[in-house]
Parts: C-alpha cells; sequence; structure tokens
C-alpha cells in the first residue's frame, strides 16, 4: 500500500513539474495583457480628453499647449505619457496638431509634440489622416496622439524568444473639430 501511494505522489509530482512552465507562461501572459490593455486605455483616454480639452479654446497660445502636456502627463499617470528618459517603459510622446481642410485636401496648420523624439507619430503633425479622412474646406481639427515605448508581452519575450511578435510602442489618438476658433495657429512657437 505505502509503496503504490510513494508511485501516485512521485508521478504527481512529475505531473506538476512538466505543467508548470505552462501554467507560468500562461500567467505571465494574461498578466501582460491585462497591464497592456490597463496601460492602452488610459493613453487612448488621455488623448481623447486632451483633444477635448483644446476643442474648447478660442485661441491657443504656446502657454496653453503647454498646459495641454502638462493635462497629458496628469492624466495618464502613472502611466508615462511626456517622459523622455529614464527606462524603456518611461519613454513617452504627445502629440498636438492641427489639420486645415482647404480645396487642394488637408494641410498641417501646426504641430507641437513633448517627450521622447525617437517616438515617431503616425497620425498627429501629417496631413493624411486615418481612413482616408478629409477635413471639410475651411474647418480645421485637433488631432492628439499619445505614444509610449512600453512593449507589451516584454516578460514573454524574454521567456520565449523568437516566438512572439513584437508589437512595438503603444499608439493612441484622437480627432475633435474645434468648438470655438479654427485653431489655425498658436501665439508663439512651440513649447520646449
Amino acid at each position: 500500500m505505502s509503496r503504490r501511494r510513494d508511485l501516485r505522489s512521485g508521478v504527481a509530482a512529475l505531473e506538476f513539474a512538466l505543467l508548470l512552465p505552462m501554467l507560468l507562461v500562461l500567467f505571465v501572459g494574461v498578466a501582460e495583457a491585462v497591464l497592456y490593455l490597463r496601460s492602452w486605455y488610459r493613453l487612448d483616454r488621455t488623448a481623447a480628453e486632451v483633444a477635448n480639452i483644446a476643442s474648447q479654446f478660442e485661441t491657443l497660445s504656446a502657454a496653453n499647449v503647454a498646459q495641454l502636456f502638462d493635462t497629458a502627463r496628469i492624466i495618464a499617470a502613472p502611466i508615462a505619457a511626456t517622459a523622455s528618459s529614464g527606462p524603456v517603459t518611461a519613454r513617452a510622446r504627445t502629440v498636438i496638431a492641427v489639420v486645415n481642410g482647404t480645396a487642394g485636401g488637408n494641410t498641417l496648420a501646426w504641430s507641437c509634440s513633448r517627450g521622447d523624439a525617437a517616438l515617431a507619430a503616425t497620425i498627429a503633425g501629417r496631413t493624411s489622416l486615418p481612413n482616408g479622412f478629409l477635413v471639410p474646406t475651411g474647418q480645421t481639427v485637433v488631432v492628439v496622439e499619445v505614444i509610449n515605448a512600453a512593449r507589451p508581452w516584454e516578460a514573454l519575450l524574454r521567456l520565449l524568444p523568437g516566438t512572439v511578435a513584437d508589437p512595438g510602442p503603444i499608439r493612441t489618438y484622437a480627432i475633435v473639430r474645434p468648438r470655438q476658433g479654427t485653431l489655425s495657429s498658436i501665439g508663439g512657437s512651440c513649447p520646449a
């Protein structure tokens, strides 16, 4: 009887040892997915809120744009939205731009950014907007893009090199039409 019990406990220990790596990968994957979704959602809300706030101004000055960058940093906390130094997870960039609609198509009125310049914007600061969106002639839109260098699945990439594609940085954007003015120029130059 005791020998049979010893064999069963040995088999259970072996099964556990074989399943443990898969359970750890599953646990790390779920934790990474939750962290990624939390970060993406926070940055998406940051882009939307900053665009909404910017759209309420009749005119924008360099000081207002600086306040918008500070607002992005506060809304996104504890996720970085404008940091330019430190570990990879703290590298981030926020870009605020205004695109005018003209008879010839979209034109960039101005663009300012704060944060890590190595994180290139793909929406803000460009005339081609997502899905071929054309700004109606005589109107403008505020475009806010928030980029964070945090890479989801980083822990999994370290555990299983070569098996998971690197998704790159987290990127979110918001496009909003100004409520009062056209915001097609800012007073002064972009804040540092």
